[in-house]
């Protein structure tokens, strides 16, 4: 019977299977976050047109006091502020994907290779194993041979 097939390194190959699923995942929330800081960002831009669409209208009308114009600079101020921060955190949740993608491709590239080395193993595995069994079949075929020439013989001899 041909032994079953046992690649020493499948430990490290499960070990890198696990990395790469880690990788996938650091990669996925790194994009959450980056598509949480555009949202963010498309917000703060939104709320800063909404303010001076309100601060035209108000300026058309000509009634708007003092402390008005400034809590509306200052508010801008506030949001201009907080856009300038996401985009700078946009900017670092890019560079982010892009480092957890190259951990990725990475990862992916060792399991590979372990993965490629592996399926050769079990195609000399395989071939060693069809070998042995022709080299079986080949024995049990020269025996059937030689004694059916041997049967025929005495055979042969009987009738003689």
């Amino acid at each position: 019977m041909a032994r079953a097939f046992s690649f020493r390194l499948d430990q490290v190959l499960n070990y890198r299977r696990q990395l790469e699923d880690l990788s996938i995942r650091r990669m996925a929330d790194a994009r959450a976050e980056r598509a949480r800081i555009q949202l963010d960002l498309a917000e703060r831009q939104g709320q800063k047109d909404e303010l001076r669409d309100w601060f035209s209208g108000e300026e058309r009308q000509g009634a708007f006091a003092v402390e008005e114009a400034n809590a509306y600079n200052d508010y801008l101020d506030f949001l201009s502020g907080q856009e300038k921060s996401l985009k700078r955190k946009g900017r670092d949740a890019e560079v982010e994907v892009e480092k957890r993608r190259v951990e990725a491709v990475e990862a992916a590239k060792k399991r590979r290779l372990l993965e490629g080395l592996r399926e050769k193993r079990l195609s000399a595995h395989e071939a060693q194993v069809a070998k042995e069994d022709q080299a079986f079949l080949d024995d049990i075929s020269s025996i059937a041979f030689i004694r059916r020439d041997r049967a025929s013989r005495v055979r042969r001899a009987f009738e003689l």
